[in-house]
């Protein structure tokens, strides 16, 4: 069995989503899973929902200010520096704790919410991964899933970026310009959602394959909705320095095709359960 601990240390300013968005839309996936939690549970005091992040990362995107807004929160990963600096992050609260592990070392705790945001991706059999989360969840309990579009801006820029070895351009400009480095790669590396750089993606999936996914783990899709437009790292050194830019990208989603869209968020429920509240 796992034990969990919050952070004893002192944190940093806290960005809650709200306040601020960024060019991955990381405000609008909190206002959307927060916003989900407390439609699929009307009337519920929010420290009575038990929330699950499973593979959360250092927590400051999602889990920490899901806490923030008063959930029962557990977060859990396997890269034990990301749950150190999560404990950090969380410091002071007493409803948010975090573990190094796997989901089903969770024992026999089960809860309202599962979570799985930006994890699929990262995992060679992420069907097993979710049916071993579900085993996690009540049986009335809805699931979370964010997941980058496998065919989206994101994965082209990156691939280019990639390819084009523009890396070594960004660490010259580094090097020669300070304020380079001090104003425009501190937008990308300060919001890493996990301190675990070696875990890329191993899965490109399309809309329709997520589905499957879901039909096959016995999910009915009762809500979905998209993330931000462009956010690869080409856009992040350059375009994505612009607040206005910024807010254009997450809104901007909402008038466009599903699949134009860099992310995508699900809000899902056990077959044959009402959807009633949450639609």
């Amino acid at each position: 069995m796992i034990s969990f601990a919050t952070g004893l240390e002192q944190s940093t300013q806290f960005w809650d989503g709200e306040r601020d968005e960024n060019v991955w839309g990381y405000g609008k996936r909190v206002r959307f899973v927060a916003n989900s939690i407390i439609q699929g549970f009307p009337g519920s005091d929010l420290a009575s929902i038990r929330v699950l992040d499973v593979g959360c990362g250092n927590g400051w995107f999602l889990a920490v200010p899901l806490a923030r807004r008063g959930f029962d929160v557990t977060g859990i990963d396997l890269h034990e520096p990301s749950i150190d600096r999560a404990r950090h992050f969380a410091d002071g609260l007493t409803n948010v704790r975090f573990a190094v592990g796997t989901v089903s070392e969770l024992g026999t705790a089960r809860f309202d919410v599962v979570i799985l945001s930006e994890v699929l991706e990262h995992v060679s059999d992420p069907k097993a991964l979710l049916l071993a989360s579900l085993e996690r969840l009540k049986p009335d309990g809805i699931v979370l899933i964010t997941v980058p579009n496998g065919y989206g801006e994101f994965e082209i820029d990156s691939w280019i970026f990639r390819t084009l070895h523009l890396q070594g351009a960004v660490d010259f400009l580094k090097r020669v310009f300070r304020n380079y480095s001090s104003e425009v790669v501190r937008g990308q590396q300060d919001l890493a959602a996990t301190d675990n750089t070696e875990c890329g993606h191993v899965h490109f999936f399309r809309h329709r394959q997520l589905k499957l996914m879901f039909t096959e783990c016995s999910l009915n899709t009762v809500r979905e909705s998209a993330g931000s437009f462009m956010c690869g790292p080409i856009v992040c050194y350059t375009v994505a320095r612009s607040r206005r830019f910024i807010d254009w990208n997450v809104r901007v989603t909402e008038k466009l095709p599903l699949t134009l869209s860099s992310s995508w968020y699900f809000v899902l429920r056990r077959r044959g359960l009402s959807v009633a509240g949450i639609i």
